[in-house]
């Protein structure tokens, strides 16, 4: 078979004498990036020799560009070469069908954003067939709004948790179901055509909305938030404020809602506790265009519930509606994707958008070279890949990992990658303790217990004032260890010591991180006795307010514990009795 036009399009291939051998890309090829004719040449070769054929020529071809550091084409063709991996399972390529396929080997910019954003928890199949059957329904929509189509697609693959968008509603009030696909492609693409979107939804990436298409209200009461609603994008934060705050449920405790109807004008109608003003002010700023973050966190009394927006000039502002003087730690948001916590690095690269960044992207196609380099056995070219990512960009996390695969096991080497890891990311507290914990579990594995020890109890000091979130998680896992190889004088020892240095005042991050987990133990060990004292040290250190949600819940859990050690004697007298 004899190529024509360009590179030989028809005939991409130098084919050796069996197909089993691999084909090649023409170089040719490897000076522009992929587009329509290359992508149809693609196509064409698949049917012949296979996806898993292609996957492999791209694959071996994409290291070309790199290695002369050209690495916009470099990215561009390593994205084919990753799409014809994916397609290489038959189901994979119907679900994403020709014309989609092509369409998306022909637009880098795409490529680049779905796998930057991809996660192993999608279910790809589902991700390939929610974007087909949006591309199939309406080609030039989707191309117009990719980036809202790749997100509808990352979101809606698998169904959202019970407890979201938060646990304190019935289903009965609340469904919890994800729109159609289609029917939020509709509703967004109308918002912005009536102009009623505070964001311009062509100049957003599928990052940021991934926060925007989560949609748990109705449609109609979407269309009613949009239409009713007039805040500025520059005062969203005061939707959180329209809900009429009600002390008397609170002093109740009703903290799930308690009426038959979770709408949004039933909400402002009746008012309601931080959850739900939280919960309408996301709400309300999706319906008009803004991704948004249901947040909640721990404070000293109890918890509350607060949202992040995206706000003016692409900035996100995450505190709408959180009160500084109930000291509440990182507050924790699902990210939609995944539908897991994001992690608080994830939220600051959010707020950042070092993504956007030239070195940033350049740094990311070093790193993901790196990776292939890794897996194809070529450490040094991963060394030298990783190492030129991190320098580039050092948030780049990828780079940082694939340095440390390059050491696997414990010793001294891995210990010395994971401490600068963690001095480069000190900036990020989360990450720098994940970092941190390598060295200490590398430590354990040699034989340094002693040193990965007085290591942990300095991660835990380090982290006391300026992220107590991840300084009592350190705690907690002390306490946990003490659990296994000390006596219980030791443990109580330890426990009454950690409170009274670092949990007074802490309130209810230290309840429910530290303090629940050990009188838990406790009481399955059948020392109740001791697990009252526990719960007593809490009570003095902790710091709660009288009449406060951590104050009741502490109540109720003496009153538990006094209930079952009664009844322990009262088995013990029928025993001596008998």
């Amino acid at each position: 078979m004899a190529g024509t036009g360009r590179g030989g399009l028809a005939l991409m291939f130098a084919l050796g004498v069996t197909a089993a051998r691999a084909q090649t890309i023409p170089a040719e090829w490897l000076r522009n990036m992929p587009g329509p004719r290359e992508a149809a040449a693609l196509e064409q070769g698949a049917a012949i020799y296979g996806w898993a054929a292609m996957g492999r020529a791209l694959r071996a071809a994409a290291y070309a560009p790199y290695l002369t550091n050209n690495l916009e084409l470099a990215d561009a063709w390593r994205d084919a070469a990753r799409w014809a991996e994916a397609w290489a399972d038959p189901v994979m390529a119907e679900r994403m069908g020709a014309e989609l396929r092509a369409w998306v080997l022909a637009h880098a910019g795409f490529s680049a954003e779905f796998f930057a954003l991809e996660q192993p928890a999608d279910d790809r199949a589902r991700v390939f067939g929610i974007l087909h059957g949006l591309h199939a329904r309406d080609a030039r929509g989707f191309a117009d709004h990719a980036a809202l189509a790749l997100a509808i697609a990352l979101v809606y693959d698998t169904p959202p948790p019970r407890e979201w968008p938060h646990w304190q509603v019935t289903e009965g009030a609340l469904p919890r179901r994800l729109p159609l696909p289609a029917a939020a492609f509709d509703f967004f693409i109308e918002g912005q055509r009536e102009g009623l979107a505070l964001h311009r939804l062509d100049k957003l990436d599928a990052g940021e909305l991934r926060f925007l298409v989560d949609l748990a209200a109705a449609p109609e009461e979407l269309r009613w938030a949009r239409a009713r609603l007039r805040t500025p994008l520059a005062r969203l934060d005061e939707t959180y404020s329209m809900i009429n705050y009600r002390v008397d449920r609170a002093e109740a405790g009703v903290y799930v809602w308690p009426w038959r109807s979770y709408a949004l004008d039933e909400i402002l109608r009746e008012g309601g506790i931080c959850v739900d003003q939280a919960y309408f002010a996301t709400q309300a700023g999706k319906a008009r265009g803004v991704p948004t973050l249901l947040f909640g966190g721990a404070g000293r009394d109890g918890r509350h519930a607060w949202f992040g927006y995206l706000g003016t000039g692409g900035k996100w502002v995450m505190d709408a509606g959180r009160y500084e003087e109930q000291r509440f730690v990182t507050g924790e948001a699902l990210d939609p994707q995944t539908w897991n916590v994001i992690t608080d690095h994830e939220l600051a690269f959010l707020s950042e958008g070092f993504w956007h960044e030239r070195s940033a992207r350049e740094a990311a196609t070093h790193a993901g070279f790196a990776e292939w380099f890794l897996a194809d056995g070529k450490p040094q070219g991963a060394e030298r890949a990783a190492r030129t990512a991190v320098r580039l960009e050092r948030r780049v996390i990828a780079g940082w990992e694939v340095l440390l695969a390059l050491r696997s096991g414990a010793g001294a080497e891995r210990e010395a990658v994971a401490r600068e890891a963690a001095g480069a990311l000190s900036a990020y507290p989360e990450l720098q303790a994940r970092f941190l914990r390598v060295v200490i579990e590398s430590l354990r594995a040699r034989g340094e217990a002693k040193e990965a020890e007085r290591l942990g109890a300095e991660l835990a000091r380090r982290f006391a004032k300026k992220r107590g979130d991840l300084s009592v998680a350190q705690f907690a896992e002390q306490l946990a260890r003490a659990a296994e190889t000390g006596t219980g004088a030791e443990q109580m020892r330890l426990y009454r010591g950690l409170l009274r240095r670092f949990g007074r005042g802490e309130g209810a991050a230290w309840w429910d991180v530290v303090v629940r987990p050990f009188v838990g133990r406790l009481v399955e060990a059948g020392r109740i006795g001791e697990a009252r004292v526990a719960l007593g040290v809490a009570r003095d250190e902790l710091g709660a307010a009288g009449g406060s949600q951590l104050d009741a819940e502490m109540r109720a859990a003496d009153e538990a514990l006094a209930a079952e050690e009664l009844a322990a004697e009262e088995r013990a007298a029928a025993k001596r009795a008998r």
